[in-house]
């Protein structure tokens, strides 16, 4: 992975921030994805995860959350999951902005406004596929489900600045 394939992919996603944050949920298809997906690779292993588990220290993801916080000025953590074929998920960090994405496989991602808001009625359902990626807002949760063959998945946790 060259410099620039991870400050494109970087960008790709602070521009997706800069204009959806707070405002709705939002899909990424960051350039480069193909080059980055190989370093996220690095530490998934084992059978099912029963949790989101913190990507380790000096992985990959741990590389990219740390990237991104850099660029948007804010704590960005990076949580790991595999989801099994036939099986289903929620997300559960409503309190913070999240950006999730397959690293490997495919999946359905339905989100829901936990608040409430008038333009959010009936959610949104989409397909991810690797490396495709969605922006959910606070307040906003997702149920992932629909995977064919297990699904390698990251969670990028945007903490506020205090």
């Amino acid at each position: 992975m060259s410099e620039t394939d991870c400050e494109l992919f970087l960008r790709d996603m602070a521009l997706c921030l800069s204009t959806y944050q707070g405002t709705g949920p939002a899909m990424v298809w960051p350039e480069r994805a193909h080059a980055i997906l190989p370093m996220l690779l690095d530490t998934f292993g084992g059978t099912a995860d029963a949790a989101w588990r913190p990507a380790p220290p000096g992985a990959g993801a741990n590389r990219l959350a740390t990237g991104l916080g850099d660029v948007i000025g804010r704590t960005v953590e990076a949580f790991e999951r595999r989801l099994l074929a036939g099986s289903a998920i929620s997300v559960d960090h409503t309190g913070a902005d999240v950006l999730l994405f397959p690293v490997r496989g495919g999946v359905r991602c339905r989100i829901d406004c936990r608040d409430h808001a008038p333009h959010a009625e009936g959610g949104l359902e989409l397909r991810l596929r690797a490396g495709e990626i969605v922006y959910a807002p606070a307040g906003h949760g997702c149920t992932l489900s629909g995977a064919n063959a297990p699904c390698l998945l990251l969670l990028l946790v945007l903490r506020a600045t205090p």
